[in-house]
């Protein structure tokens, strides 16, 4: 109940019963795993402004009219529900059962905002909690003052001050008066309301002021039946909530109750059952109960854990032992785990635990004996087994402690026989401590019933707390007595009164636990050889992943440095190729200025006389007239002479002879190039000496000033980008735009990159916001016309 944070969840908390529905059992367990995730998460549900209001609420409801404070408690409750509901809701992920819970809250914002207006913090009413209320107040300071300069006045008034006591104003039975002199009482006309211990001054509230004071009064009146009427519409808002709010108060507090538990997992250190939400080690009654490194909850953090196990393979556990070694510890860690299981509450054991849900949980621990009944601790003990053998059955957990004890130890031993034989044919699973001999032999013989035992320090003379399933307990009395410093004679007197039976099965038991001390210890050094051979593997695995990784960096680093490598080569031929092309297209126009400059001097002269010539479309010509190879005529191709090839109006000039595949070399303008003498469509003479360097160039195509880019790829956008610049310089624009879009940034980045690189692009810009601001790239060019 301490960790809960308010009333309704330790309330919640007092009433938590175990279920035996299976269903029931594994949903609170479902809960409380989540609370142990939020917990681990370091989350904390704000459920600081809690309140349980549900008497507030349902008296509200019959017609009580609540106090101011009383409300500004729903109001907190509201708010605190509300709130977790929100928080909560965040979590759905996490946290899916608790959101839902929180999720029934109800709409209780307006309740509150409506409290809210209506009261401030420290639970006065507020001035604007109605136009009326904030009319009366007005008026009341008011009246207030007035009074107030009124009595200030006549305080100092010389015609009245010999008459008081002292020139002050105080007040009386909620009035102001003045303290007056007994013996001039007469000299202050007006209303005696008090007198002092000793009779000197009567306090008098003068007749100037009397109507004053009245109205100051009937005022505060009227605020106190407007702040009473606030206050009874204020309740009755509350009373209509009364359903969503004691609803919101229940679910606050089963939310209380469930983070509560996430914090006692905490505090036990119950993780291991409560990591995942299926609960799977909740298993159905009869089954086996296995509580793995179980510690009791009351014993502190130092307790020793112990493996418990019954039920299943055995049916009956029989732990035998000295007294003090902690049998019975290990009885009732059993059976409070089995109960806190089915409460929802977190376990403290390990994983691989199993709970079975039983229907119901019977034990009988500690003195019994009654002298009201005139019981012993037999008696008490055996009227308890009574009831126990009449009700348990196969879906029960039966818990004895000192089975047998209190009586003849022969008949004690056979009826604790007959009581085990009784529970085991009932088919319920059985924890019993014992002191009997007898039971130990049972328990060897019995298939279904097992023997355990706590351990004994016989150097030390002190328990060690740890419970070994499958070896008996020896009494150790003898031991003991012998280290405690009992005579030799006494000890093999007594050595020798035991029967040949008991010596041989304690001399049996002492060789069974040096076997079991000797099979543990090779065990432990076997463990310790596999973890280091463990170790040594997982160090050897985590080398080869490290070579591997390295290998894989290696690889990838290389990978990339010849990536680079090729993209530096791939930019710089892409450069070099657009530098070729400029000095080809730079010469290609003073090849033309040439041209234009010889057309000029040519048009200045007078021209023969001869037929025309047509010339190609889309051509500036400044050649002599061509003359055509007739049809079927033979090619012939010499150094010098002037080319036509099909489809290019341009004329050319061969270089060299044809080679023996019909191929020659031919200079078109600024280009040199090798074509084939199927290409040609005609020759002519070589040009006159005057004539060389005279050029046919073609007309500059056209090509339009911008380009849209968007919703293209960087690999499709940038050769296309490229293209229309070349076409763009070519047709003489000097300024172009880039529509690359905004987007991401990515293809505008790597516009201007190209930008950067490119020979015929002299600057770019961002465009102005009308032509597309970010969007649009405005590039400068070095026209080629």
């Amino acid at each position: 109940m301490r960790l809960t944070a308010f009333s309704g969840g330790r309330l919640e908390a007092q009433a938590l019963r175990p279920v035996v529905d299976r269903d029931e059992v594994i949903r609170r367990q479902r809960l409380t795993a989540e609370a142990f995730h939020l917990d681990q998460l370091g989350v904390d549900v704000p459920l600081g402004g809690a309140r349980d209001i549900r008497e507030q609420a349902e008296a509200a409801e019959l017609g009580q009219v609540l106090t101011a404070s009383e409300l500004l408690d729903v109001a907190d409750a509201s708010r605190a529900a509300v709130t977790v509901r929100r928080a909560l809701a965040r979590l759905q992920a996490e946290v899916p059962m608790l959101a839902t819970i929180a999720a029934g809250v109800g709409e209780l914002d307006p309740l509150r905002g409506l409290i809210g207006a209506a009261i401030s913090s420290n639970g006065e009413v507020r001035d604007d909690a109605s136009p009326e209320l904030r009319q009366i107040r007005a008026e009341v300071l008011t009246a207030h003052d007035q009074l107030q300069q009124r009595m200030q006045s006549l305080a100092a008034s010389p015609s009245l001050r010999p008459a008081l006591q002292e020139p002050i104003v105080t007040i009386r039975d909620g009035r102001y008066v003045l303290p007056v002199r007994s013996e001039a009482r007469g000299a202050v006309p007006g209303v005696v309301h008090d007198t002092s211990a000793s009779g000197q001054t009567v306090y008098v509230e003068p007749l100037a002021v009397v109507d004053l004071g009245n109205r100051w009064r009937e005022l505060q009146v009227q605020e106190r039946r407007e702040v009473d009427r606030i206050i009874r519409e204020l309740s009755q808002s509350v009373g209509d909530a009364r359903a969503d709010l004691v609803d919101a108060i229940e679910r606050l507090a089963q939310i209380d109750l469930t983070i509560a538990k996430g914090r006692l997992g905490r505090e036990f250190g119950a993780a291991d059952l409560h990591r995942t939400g299926r609960q799977t080690w909740l298993v159905e009654a009869p089954g086996e109960l296995r509580l793995n490194e179980a510690r009791h909850p009351l014993l502190g953090p130092d307790v020793v854990a112990n493996t418990i196990v019954v039920g299943g393979e055995h049916h009956a556990l029989l732990i035998t032992g000295p007294n003090t070694g902690g049998k019975t510890v290990a009885l009732k860690t059993a059976g409070l785990l089995t109960l806190m299981a089915l409460a929802g509450l977190p376990v403290p054991a390990d994983a691989g635990s199993t709970v079975p849900v039983f229907e119901s949980v019977f034990a009988d621990i500690g003195d019994e004996q009654s002298i009201e009944q005139s019981l012993s601790t037999f008696s008490g003990h055996i009227t308890s087994i009574i009831g126990v053998l009449e009700r348990a059955g196969e879906w029960s957990l039966v818990l004895l402690d000192e089975l047998g004890a209190g009586t003849d130890p022969t008949e004690g031993a056979a009826l604790a026989v007959a009581i085990v034989d009784r529970l085991l044919a009932s088919g319920a699973s059985l924890i019993a401590t014992t002191h009997h001999s007898e039971l130990k032999l049972y328990a060897h013989r019995t298939p279904d019933v097992v023997n355990a035992s706590v351990e004994f320090d016989l150097e030390s003379l002190s328990p060690t707390y740890r419970l070994t399933i499958g070896l008996p307990g020896q009494s150790n009395a003898l031991a003991i007595a012998s280290n405690l410093g009992m005579p030799d004679d006494v000890i093999e007197a007594a050595r020798t009164g035991l029967s040949t039976e008991e010596r041989e099965l304690e001399s049996m038991l002492a060789e069974l636990r040096a076997q079991l001390a000797a099979a543990e210890d090779r065990a432990a050094r076997a463990a310790a050889d596999a973890e280091r051979a463990e170790t040594l593997r997982r160090e050897r695995e985590q080398e080869l992943n490290q070579l591997a990784a390295d290998s894989t960096r290696m690889r990838e680093d290389a990978r990339i440095r010849v990536r680079d490598e090729l993209r530096d080569v791939r930019r710089l031929l892409d450069k070099s190729r657009r530098e070729i092309e400029a000095a080809r297209l730079a010469q290609a126009e003073a090849d033309f200025e040439r041209a234009e400059a010889a057309g000029d001097k040519l048009r200045s002269e007078p021209e023969p006389q001869r037929e025309a010539e047509p010339e190609p479309a889309n051509v500036v010509s400044f050649e002599a007239p061509v003359e055509h190879q007739a049809e079927g005529a033979e090619v012939i191709v010499v150094p010098g002479a002037r080319v036509w090839l099909r489809g290019i109006g341009i004329p050319g000039e061969a270089l060299s002879d044809p080679d023996e595949r019909g191929e020659f070399d031919v200079q078109l303008g600024a280009l040199r190039t090798r074509v084939r003498l199927e290409q040609v469509q005609s020759t002519g003479e070589p040009p006159a000496e005057n004539e060389r360097g005279r050029l046919r160039v073609p007309a500059a195509p056209w090509s339009p000033s911008e380009i849209e880019i968007r919703g293209q790829r960087i690999d499709e956008a940038v050769p296309h980008v490229e293209q229309f610049l070349d076409g763009a310089a070519r047709s003489g624009h000097g300024r172009v735009r880039v529509i690359h879009g905004r987007g991401t940034g990515t293809l505008r980045r790597a516009v201007r990159e190209l930008l950067d690189r490119h020979p015929l692009v002299t600057g770019y810009a961002t465009a102005e916001p009308k032509e597309g601001g970010e969007g649009v790239t405005v590039a400068t060019l070095a026209t080629t016309r």
